[in-house]
């Protein structure tokens, strides 16, 4: 499907990533997207050089993402590439973008993930648990109520600094760097969550000997416990304990199915403008998406429909058939 050889005059994908990221700044996670995805691309292709590249190879790799992976993956590499070779393309060094000549798969419309709130009730149970592997327990019981009562995103509670916290006005603001919308809002806080900012401010005090500084990260489960590496509590730290978590309760729990949680159940009180503001949804289709259909009001509204009856000596087969099943 093309030649890996190095020339010199040409542009290799690698080096098209390179370029676009220095002239186009973005979040470390982001711009480690961009690379894997060109990496895939290179690695299953074998094509290395951007002017090889044709409709029919694009074509090629899509379905074999397809036969994998769900269609989502292949949205995901679909639209880190072609924006690198739309740059290509404004830079002269292609004349066209294949990549814009094959559409997005289709993906449907899926229920968002969640969790039972007796789930999350027994993941703190198991926290304040002596025993509890999972240490310091009830830093990390801290972090578990923060997801599930403010609904912000890993990044943003992973990134939260105390700059950000106003216990007085009981908010605390998601400054734009760290917002997906890239713009800033205030999250109000509930009587839990400001406990618990609380106790976890004298704490913080008691343990670095000092008052916590405005540039100082919030949640940080390093200074509690020394086994963590680093002075700040990193995205992959969280995500290593809530993978932990999992396994101990024997049900998947991450802080993306609690944002989810949270958005379900306050979507059911039908106020879904303030719900978006709530979540920091750029659209609010998005936040529509967290509205699922009541099935009790559906098996009454079915209800209504007419009876049928079955025809004489249909009835006992039918039963029996049914209770064979079960």
């Amino acid at each position: 499907m093309g030649d890996c050889a190095l020339q010199q005059e040409r542009t290799s994908f690698g080096d098209l990533v390179e370029h676009y990221l220095y002239e186009h700044p973005v979040r470390p996670a982001t711009a480690e997207s961009y690379r894997k995805a060109a990496g895939r691309w290179c690695a299953e292709t074998a094509i290395e050089f951007i002017d090889a590249i044709t409709r029919d190879d694009v074509l090629t790799w899509r379905n074999a993402v397809l036969g994998r992976a769900r269609p989502e993956t292949w949205n995901k590499y679909r639209r880190h590439l072609r924006a690198l070779m739309n740059y290509a393309v404004e830079r002269g060094w292609v004349a066209e973008n294949p990549f814009c000549q094959v559409p997005p798969a289709r993906t449907g419309v899926r229920l968002k993930k969640t969790v039972d709130v007796e789930l999350v009730q027994n993941a703190l149970r198991v926290l304040a648990q002596p025993s509890s592997p999972l240490r310091p327990g009830w830093s990390w019981a801290i972090v578990v109520r923060a997801f599930f009562y403010s609904g912000v995103r890993l990044r943003q509670l992973v990134e939260l600094e105390w700059r950000d916290v106003d216990l007085a006005a009981g908010v605390w603001r998601i400054r734009a760097e760290t917002s997906k919308t890239r713009r800033e809002w205030q999250v109000p806080l509930v009587g839990e969550v400001i406990s618990d900012l609380r106790l976890l401010y004298e704490r913080t005090r008691e343990q670095t000997g000092r008052y916590p500084q405005p540039r100082d990260q919030v949640y940080n489960a390093t200074l509690f416990y020394p086994r963590y590496k680093g002075t700040r509590i990193e995205e992959a730290q969280v995500r290593g304990f809530f993978q932990r978590l999992s396994v101990i309760l024997g049900q998947k729990m991450t802080p993306h199915r609690l944002r989810h949680t949270m958005a379900t159940l306050l979507a059911a009180q039908g106020d879904i403008r303030t719900l978006q503001e709530l979540l920091g949804h750029a659209n609010i289709s998005t936040t529509m998406g967290y509205i699922h259909p009541d099935l009790e009001r559906m098996r009454g509204l079915v209800g209504h429909l007419p009876g049928l009856s079955l025809p004489a000596g249909c009835g006992n087969d039918v039963g029996a058939k049914v209770s064979s099943v079960r």
